[in-house]
């Protein structure tokens, strides 16, 4: 992290056409990162909120005119020359047919084509996510049910729910019992087109046939990368600054900071609280998830303080 220099807050829009591909522009030659396909934005004047930076600067550049948008995350990256803070919104309605007014590039391409373009190293985190569900349910253990039977039914009432990026915890099942846990997990999860996380390690994960790894803190905090060749989904938990930081440096896809909020499974453990958790996702390298006392109804106010999601146990099934 590099507090001393002045971060230069930047608003992006994901453009989302009838098909879901997403619009992206391309940086002329002459500007900083040219060549690099970007999602449309530009700096955000003094005393301007960001929907209305967004409003101006796709007019601008465009020639679209913004009706709705909305937060969708926050990203905060350091450029060997620049810091940005990268406001990321969603817009929900829009106007006109996009052209670029500054003589750049401009292309529609579907989410599975974003991780093959040329992107500016701070659009590159959100890539991943943006296909995700921004409501990661957890299991409870599979050991508080009374038998297997019962701890499925509740992995499929969070699916039929609406739930579609779910995690598996499941530390003290024994392995045989967890691969055949693990099997029946991922069926219901490709039957409602979800994607599942294990809790564990990314051996672990693989092997059992997971869409990604969950990482604990103490497990991220050993690691000094990402392992190469490792395809799924990382997330990690945290639950200090320096934590987030470690995770964005072993390229994990986004952190689940906590507790936001008092929990029941951790009664008096200091909270987080939303302004501080705010200050930590504006900080953020990569895209956070809120986690602690949540349920799905605190969504926006967790994109209103930058994050990407909210997660938890109880109110996600």
């Amino acid at each position: 992290m590099k507090p001393t220099r002045r971060v230069i807050p930047v608003v992006a829009g994901v453009i989302e056409d009838a098909t879901g591909r997403i619009l992206l522009a391309q940086r002329p030659p002459g500007k900083h990162l040219a060549g690099c396909w970007e999602f449309p934005g530009g700096k955000v004047d003094a005393g301007e909120s960001e929907a209305d930076a967004l409003v101006r600067e796709l007019d601008e550049e465009l020639g679209l005119e913004v009706e709705v948008s909305s937060p969708l995350m926050t990203l905060c990256h350091h450029y060997s020359d620049r810091s940005i803070r990268l406001l990321l919104r969603r817009v929900d309605h829009w106007s006109g047919l996009p052209r670029g007014n500054e003589g750049q590039a401009i292309g529609w391409f579907r989410k599975d084509e974003l991780a093959a373009l040329d992107m500016p190293e701070a659009d590159r985190p959100i890539v991943r996510l943006l296909g995700a569900d921004p409501r990661y349910s957890i299991s409870a253990s599979p050991d508080s049910f009374a038998d297997t039977s019962e701890f499925l039914a509740d992995w499929r009432a969070r699916l039929e729910a609406g739930f579609r990026l779910l995690q598996l915890r499941a530390h003290d099942v024994p392995k045989p019992t967890l691969r055949i846990l693990a099997a029946e997990c991922a069926a219901l999860a490709r039957q409602f087109n979800a994607r599942w996380l294990l809790n564990g390690h990314f051996d672990e994960a693989e092997a059992l046939g997971a869409d990604g790894v969950h990482l604990s803190a103490r497990v991220a905090l050993g690691l000094h990368s990402r392992p190469k060749g490792f395809s799924g989904l990382v997330g990690v938990s945290c639950h200090t600054q320096e934590a987030l930081m470690h995770a964005a440096k072993i390229d994990a896809d986004f952190a689940c900071l906590s507790p936001v909020q008092a929990t029941a499974s951790h009664p008096g453990a200091a909270t987080l609280g939303w302004d501080r958790f705010a200050a930590w996702c504006a900080e953020s390298p990569l895209p956070v998830v809120a986690l602690g006392g949540l349920s799905p109804n605190d969504l926006e106010r967790a994109r209103e303080c930058g994050a990407f999601g909210v997660a938890g146990i109880r109110g996600f099934r």
